[in-house]
Order: structure tokens, then sequence, then C-alpha cells
């Protein structure tokens, strides 16, 4: 090797080692840089917590959710749970002194009762304890809650709040403080009926509402069943309940609810991720509702359980759909007895005698049934009508004649009973209750209470009189609505303080109310409420409610009010610690002042039973304030700064901001439409459609959508999106197609009427929103008397030649793969939408004089030549035009659009008769378009997408609010008109139609 080669080998190896002994001396370097910085660092501590191995489900469940809430707080602390413990050092144990004997020496001095708890440290040699000990189960979930909530987390309805972490280390300073409820039964009551209800809930909502209620200091949930409600089922003398849905956007007509084929091409659809809307249960096959439906309230009233909640079931007994003839009439003659049914066309109708000893087997087997489906109920509850139903319209003369004399004998004993409200009525359904505490019995469910309820407090007397001691009474303060709850009149409680000293009795307030108080804000919670129920003696209350965003705060005070720490809590006090964990510890006053002045202060309105979302006896009023008084709420929410927000206190804010512009666009938007409606009855057609230039609930219902869904949309406010829809936003298309400002669209197919539907006056349109998101009203075989005739989606169908002055072949298309035929004539009148409106809270509107074009679209699905189905077209008197499909078609399966002038010398309606002249007539879609209105341009607002499927321009504010969440969402109407239309929502029609065929 030559010398030059040696040095240049010497010198890379002497390179080599110089990078080997750098790269050690970094290494080294990072390393004591790296130990330096942890010495800095906060120590990890191992904190256990102690739970003995035969610690219920419950206490299991939170003290891993004391461990979860304590890392929250302390990140750099572990909390594992365990069973022994440790030699020395800090440890915390959960437990209840009802059944863990060290628990018990330990706390036994501080406990104060059921559901009582307390919190606090002892020094055990070298162990440092903290002790959460519940007087019970359930004292053990208060305590746990109570002792996360003091560390800063949040428990509400609707959402957890989580605490902002620490970087001191852990410490038991402030685990000192102990409770106990000052009432027994705290109960959360949701009602089966509305879509914006617990109807459409799924099992993740159901558990998700017992949950937080039990966090919030509850100890019971109660559900009510309707007689025509698949969860609840019973079959004898081998013949099974007749049974009806869990109402969905398609089929079930509960208290208004109306259907649409699909809802995402609703105004605000964009919340939803398919067709139908309502709960997965009931979204199955029509043959398996009932299963799906106990299944689910099996896993619901499961939950509760494991929770250590009492379960309430209300099962209602006196309605027409309580009381199935087709098991009725199996009892022998002797077992039943007949009277009449309230609005129904029937000579008699019958009822079983409980004292017989068939009839009380039909009532025993309900209640094998029942429990059979759900062994969770702790409280079985007989509910029934304050009047109109078999039961409290039967007449003395009509029961049984040993009925009679018993109740002769019972008055001569107290004559004043004679005077009671209802007395023979509260004494007959005395019957059914002794007849279910039998067969509890029988049953060996003697540990099952057995309670009665209704509206109001006036059956208070009578049933106290007539049932069994033991069974406790359940009212629902109904006078709420109109300003008179019997727990706010020191007069009207004395009706429920003479019963409840003797009986328990559980006073039900409303966090909402259906018929009239639903949306905008909760009512305001009760103050000195605890000292309200002490005055009145009741066992306790019950709060009934449908949506839960933004009720939090009413259930929040009425839970803080009746345990001892908190007793009688000032609003003000709750609204600020609210405030402190729904925005942030910096918000607490402004945001606490916000909470209190929106409760006390803003609109509560909206009903959800009836057809009217707004009904027209009872108008919005006070417009102008209610906009005043937005605005200035709005002014406290601005003054947060934003930037000082975590996301999610920074979506509640935003929340309580759109809801504030909701309400004030909502109070415009409904004025202008009153007006509107005020004027076009006086005659003033030019002043009406003036005013609905400005009437965009297009754009109100978008911004309902927007803000709902900052934090996530709830079950509830999707299903108001419905509602807002076809209860709101079509009537005011009704009205604008009697200012002939819209054309009329009618569509022909499949719709779906519930016999078994509850309510007076159930919901009975059926709307079709078609893929430009025309409203459309749809008619099919109960409505015009003609059987439904379907097109397969999948079946090839040419659509009629170009031209923009019809309508958009792809909306003609949808529209004409269903309608109606018959081998009679048929006859329907061309009217604006939502005109038979079964409340007659106002007017069949007409439509104004002048002159129309009248479109009748037509497929004839069959024919294969000419001559097959040929009709007779006869439209507002003009001369019959004789209409052979096939050949005006040009060939099968082609859609014919014919197109009639039509004038109206006088406000009125348009009849159109179609005659089968051979085969059978046949009718797909009708739309009226009034010429005048667009000759004149004399609505801005004709329609949310015109005949020929191009958006209408829309400009302006609704309500100038400074950054007004209105305008992006007016962008976001305008992007959903004009954007391509997804392939899903384009296949809804044969789903929406298999549905009615099958319930029709």
């Amino acid at each position: 090797m030559s010398n030059k080669n040696e040095r240049g080998l010497r010198d890379s190896l002497m390179e080599i080692q110089f990078a080997h002994i750098s790269c050690r001396m970094l290494s080294d370097a990072l390393t004591l840089s790296l130990l330096f910085a942890g010495l800095c660092l906060p120590l990890s501590a191992e904190v256990p917590i102690i739970l003995r191995p035969e610690a219920a489900p419950i206490e299991q469940l939170v003290a891993r959710e004391l461990a979860d809430g304590l890392k929250r707080i302390y990140p750099h602390e572990q909390f594992p749970v365990q069973e022994r413990l440790p030699e020395a050092g800090r440890c915390i144990i959960v437990g209840n002194a009802a059944a863990d004997t060290s628990v018990r020496d330990r706390a036994a001095s501080r406990l104060a009762g059921p559901e009582s708890f307390a919190v606090f440290t002892a020094t055990d040699g070298r162990r440092e304890l903290a002790i959460i000990a519940g007087a019970d189960r359930r004292g053990v979930a208060y305590a746990v809650y109570a002792l996360l909530e003091r560390l800063g987390h949040g428990y509400f309805l609707s959402v957890n709040t989580q605490a902002s972490p620490r970087t001191e280390p852990f410490s038991f300073e402030g685990w000192q403080f102990a409770d106990k409820p000052l009432v027994r039964d705290r109960i959360v009551l949701e009602w089966h009926n509305f879509l914006s209800g617990c109807s459409t809930w799924n099992l993740r909502d159901w558990n998700q509402w017992t949950d937080q209620a039990q966090k919030m200091g509850y100890n019971a949930i109660m559900v009510h069943a309707y007689g025509n409600n698949p969860m609840v089922e019973f079959e004898f003398n081998g013949k099974a309940k007749p049974i009806s849905c869990l109402t969905t956007t398609i089929k079930g007509n509960d208290w208004g609810v109306e259907h649409v084929n699909d809802v995402r091409r609703l105004v605000g659809g964009e919340v939803f991720d398919r067709a139908e809307f309502g709960a997965d249960a009931a979204l199955g096959p029509d043959e398996g509702r009932v299963e799906a439906a106990q299944r689910l309230m099996g896993e619901v009233l499961a939950n509760a359980g494991r929770h250590e909640m009492e379960v309430y079931f209300a099962n209602d007994v006196d309605t027409v759909s309580s009381n199935p003839q087709e098991l009725i009439l199996t009892l022998p003659r002797e077992a039943r007895f007949g009277t009449h049914a309230p609005g129904r066309a029937i000579e008699q109708f019958w009822l079983a005698d409980p004292d017989t000893p068939e009839g009380y087997r039909y009532y025993k087997a309900q209640i094998e049934a029942l429990f059979k489906a759900y062994p969770q109920i702790t409280c079985l509850v007989v509910w029934f009508r304050q009047l109109e139903t078999p039961w409290m319209e039967l007449k003395l003369s009509e029961m049984p004649v040993a009925w009679q004399k018993e109740y002769s004998a019972e008055i001569a004993r107290t004559p004043g009973a004679e005077k009671l409200w209802r007395a023979p009525q509260i004494f007959a359904i005395g019957k059914i209750v002794r007849a279910f505490d039998r067969a509890l019995k029988e049953l060996n469910l003697r540990q099952v209470q057995l309670a009665a309820g209704t509206w109001e407090f006036n059956f208070l007397a009578p049933c106290d009189r007539f049932f069994p001691s033991g069974v406790k009474l359940i009212g629902l303060d109904y006078g709420i609505l109109k300003g008179r709850s019997q727990l706010g009149d020191g007069e009207l409680s004395k009706v429920i303080r003479n019963v409840a000293v003797h009986r328990e009795v559980i006073p039900v307030v409303w966090a909402q109310h259906d018929d009239g108080s639903y949306i905008g804000r909760s009512y305001a919670p009760f103050d000195e409420f605890c000292s309200r129920l002490e005055n009145v003696s009741a066992a306790g209350f019950a709060i009934c409610h449908w949506t839960t965003r933004p009720l939090d705060l009413y259930f929040s005070s009425c839970a803080k009010q009746v345990w001892q720490r908190t007793k009688n809590q000032a609003l003000r006090d709750t609204c600020d610690d609210m405030a402190a964990k729904w925005f942030g510890a910096r918000a607490r006053g402004v945001m606490g002042e916000y909470l209190k002045r929106w409760v006390s202060e803003a609109p509560i309105f909206g009903r959800e039973t009836s057809n009217w979302f707004i009904d027209p006896p009872t108008p919005l009023t006070n417009v102008g304030q209610v906009v005043a008084g937005c605005r200035n709420r709005v002014k406290l929410i601005n003054a947060v700064d934003i930037s000082q927000l975590t996301p999610g206190q920074s979506d509640r804010l935003h929340y309580f901001k759109g809801l504030e512009e909701f309400i004030a666009a909502f109070f415009q938007t409904q004025q202008e439409f009153q007006e509107a409606q005020d004027l076009l009855a006086k005659g003033d057609l030019s002043g009406a459609r003036s005013l609905m230039t400005h009437c965009r609930p297009e754009a109100v219902i978008e911004q309902f959508a927007q803000f709902s869904s900052l934090g996530g949309i709830t079950r509830g406010e999707q299903g108001l999106v419905v509602g807002l829809n076809t209860r709101w936003l079509a009537h005011i298309i009704g009205l604008r197609q009697a200012l002939a400002s819209e054309a009329v669209r009618v569509s022909f197919g499949s719709t779906q009427h519930d016999r078994l539907a509850q309510a007076h006056f159930p919901g009975i349109f059926t709307f079709f929103v078609d893929q430009a998101g025309q409203f459309w009203e749809r008619w099919g075989h109960a409505e015009t008397g003609a059987d439904v005739l379907l097109s397969p989606g999948d079946a090839a169908v040419v659509p009629p030649e170009p031209n923009p002055s019809v309508l958009p072949a792809r909306c003609a298309e949808e529209i004409c793969r269903t309608g109606v035929e018959s081998d009679k004539p048929i006859e329907f009148t061309l009217h604006p939408i939502t005109a038979p409106d079964t409340k007659d809270k106002h007017p069949p509107p007409l439509l104004p004089a002048g002159d129309y074009s009248l479109r009748l679209l037509f497929l004839d699905p069959t024919s294969t030549v000419a001559g097959q189905r040929v009709i007779q077209i006869t439209v507002a008197g003009r001369p019959a035009d004789l209409v052979d499909l096939y050949e005006r078609a040009g060939g099968a399966r082609r859609i014919v659009e014919l197109s009639y002038p039509v004038t109206l010398a006088a406000p009125g309606a348009v009849k159109v008769t179609l005659t089968p002249v051979r085969g059978h007539a046949l009718i797909c879609g009708a739309v009226l378009k009034p010429i005048l209105a667009l000759a004149q341009k004399l609505s801005a607002t004709p329609d949310v997408t015109g005949i020929d499927g191009q958006p209408p321009a829309v400009s302006g504010d609704l309500v100038s609010f400074p950054e007004s969440g209105i305008i992006p969402a007016m962008r976001q109407m305008n992007r959903r008109s004009t954007g391509s239309v997804p392939r899903s929502l384009q296949s809804s029609e044969s789903s929406f139609a298999a549905q009615g065929e099958q319930l029709r």
C-alpha cells in the first residue's frame, strides 16, 4: 500500500472516531437535558379508588366515572379502581353504608336518610383517606356526581361540561360536605307522541336522558303509552290487541303529525341523513314494529334499572284504543257492558267488567304481558283523560246493575261524594285500579307501586274517595298554560294539600307545554320550589317535557332546589353556576345575567298538538317588544370575549345567539303572515301581497337548523325542523297560493292515515317535496276514492320534451312515478294547500279571481297500443277534452303534460273531473299556475324554487343583528336550491309509497 493510501485510511479512521465521540457527547447532553426537564414537571402520583368486590353495577359505574373525571382535572395523576387498600398514602373509598360495614362505621353519623351522602376525609395509620359514602346505592351515585360537580364538571339535561385541567398537585381540599334530598320522588317524564319527543329517540338518546337525569339528582324516569303504542301489546282469547307504530315522517298521525316523502328535501333538511325521520325501531318492516319497539324500551328500562332509577310506566285505560273491541267482544255477554264512544259513529262500545271472572282475566292478561316485557317497572300508573273517552263519559245508568247499587251505597255513606268531580266515572275507573292491584299481587309483583294520574288536580278528591288507600295520585299542572299553576297559586294549591296530607300526591310541572308554549325557552322555574312542595305536602314532583335543549336550566333549577345544601336556590345563582360551566368562569357574571333574563323574559311559543304550529285563534303579539328584547339580550352575549372560550363553550354561546335571532325572525315573519291573512279576509289582496313580499319563512327555518346544529343537533330539534316545514311553512305557502303568488301543486299517490291515531284531530296532510324543493300536497285513496298506482322505480320513463315554461323533467318524472286510477270518474278540486284544516281554526282560503294555467300530468304504465286508456277531461266547466294517453304520448311509458287555460270570475277553486271512457281514469299530478302573478310580478317570493326549478332572488336581513346568522342561512338556502341533488335524494318515492300502502 502506498504512503498516500495509508495516510488517507488513517485520516478516515480519525474522522469516524471523532464523529462517534461527538454523537456520544450529544446523546449524554440530551439525556441530562431531559432529566433536568423532568424534574420541572409535576410528579405523577397514584391515588387508588377503593371499591368492594361485591359493589353494585351503579357503584362500579360511578367509580369509573370518578376516576375519569378526576383524571381530566389532574392529568398527571393516576386514579386506578381497585379492591384492596394500599399500605400507605392517599386513597379514595367509595361505598354505601347499607352494604359496606366499614363505610357505615365511618359515615353513619354523617348520613341523614335514604339517598343521602357524605364526602369527608380521615386518617387511618399511614393512609390519608377520602370517603365517598352513600346511605344506599343511589346515595353513592349522587355523592360522586356532586363531588365532580364541585370540582368543576357540569351535568345538564342535554350535555356534560368538563372542568379545566389543573396544574397544581392533587389534594383532598374541599372534600368535606354532605347532602340529602328533601322530597322523595324526583321524576323526569317523557311523553310518546311528537316527532320532537321521545317517539323518535334511539337507545342512545334514551340512555343519555336517563343518565343525565340521575347526574342532576333525579331518581326516577316516567314514560307514558297511549293505547295504540306498539311498546304495549297483549293477547287475549287468541286475539292480539291492535296497535299502531312509533310515529315517523311517513307513518303514524298522532297529534297533528303530517307526512313528507323525504325530510332531506325540506328547508333545513341538511340536518337529516336519510329520507324518513323516526326512531330506528320504527323504520324497519311493519310486521316487526311491536318486537322492535319492545326491544328498544326493554333496553331503555334495563339501563334505568342498572342506574337504580325508579321506573314509572303510565298506561292509558280509558280511551278507545285502550279498549280494543276485537278482544272485548270475545268475552261472554255477562262479562262486558255497553256504552258509547265519543266522536265515533258506532251504536255501542263495549267495556270489560273487571268484577266478573272473565272480565278480570282480561285485565290480568294486560298486567302479565306488560311485566313480562318490562320487569323493571317499579310503579304502574293507571292513566285516564278528563273527558271524551268511553270510561270518562260513562253514564251511571250504563254501568252494570251491581255497580249502580254499590255506588249508591258509597254515596249513602258519604253523601258529599256525589258532588265530587265526575264521581260516577272515577268510581268506575276505580274498578280497573282494583283489578290491576289484584293482578299485581297474584303475579307476585307486590313490590310494584300502583298510581293513577290525569290532567289538572280536580280528580284528587274523587280518587281519594273511591280508590284504594295505597294508590298514589299524579296530576299534571295543566293550568300553567294559562298562567294559573296550582303550585303557584296559594288558594288553588289547597286542592292538592287537602288530599296530600294523607295520601301520596305527585304534581307534574311543565318545562314546556305542547298546547302552546313549546319553543323559545322553557318555563321560568318556580322560585321557592321546595317550599311550595312542602306547603302542599307533596311526596315529590315530576317534570313533563319532550325536547331536551334548551330546557337544561329548568331541570337544573328544579333539581337544585330540592336538595338540602341548595334548598330553594335562587334562580340567579343557578344561572351563574350554569353560565360558568357552559361558557367559562370569565363569562359567569354576564352570561348568568343573560340566562336569567332569557328564561324570565324571552317568549315561549308554538304548539305541537295541532295542524298549525301557531294557532290562528291565538296569534303572536307584541312583536316589536319581542324583537327589542332579543336585541337587548344579544348585547349581553356580544359582551363575552369569544377568544377566551373553548370550542364547546363557543358553540353554546353561538347557540343562544342563534336562538335569539331565530325568535326575532320568527315573530317578524309570523306577524307578516298574520297581517296578510287579515288583509285577505278583508278583501285587500294588494295589501296582503305587499306584506308577503317580506315574509320569508324559509330563511327562518334555515336559521333554526343552522344554530341547532351547533354542538350536535338533538332529535327534538330535528323533529322541530320537520314541524316548522309541515305545520308552519305549508300554511304560508297556502296563503301565497291564495294570493295568486305561487302555483298550487298536487301529487297523487300513497297517503297513510292511522285509524288508531291519538288526538281529536290527528295529522291529515301528506306533502311531497320534489327535487327542486317545491311543496306538493299528496292526495291518495283517502282523498280521492281512487286506487293508488305505482310505477317501479327502475322502470324507464320518457320525460316530456324540454321546455323552460313547463315542469323540469327531473321533477315531472318523479311526480309521475305514482298516481291514482279508477274505473269511475275521479273528481278533485284545486285550492290552496292545507285548506281542509281539521281544527277549522281559519276559513279555508279560496283562489283569487284571475287567469290561471292548469297542467295535468299523466303516465300510463300499462297501455301498449292506442285505445286502451281513453279519458274525458273536464276542467272548471270547460268543454270536455277526450284524451287517448298512449296516442297523445306517442308511445309507451311516456309522460303526458296537458295544459288548460282557466279563468276564475270570482274567488273560488278549480274543479277537475276525469271520466274513464276506455280503461281506467288516471292522474299523476296537477299544477295550477297563476298567470296574473307571473305577468305582473305581484310577489317577490312566489316559490322557494319556481315552477321552472329556478330559485327566487332573496336578499336583505330579517333581523338586523350584528353578525347575524340569518344571511349565511339564506345563502345556504340558495345553495340547496341551485345545487345538484344527490342520487340518494332521488330514490325516496318507492319506500314512501310502500309504507303508505302497508298501513293504509
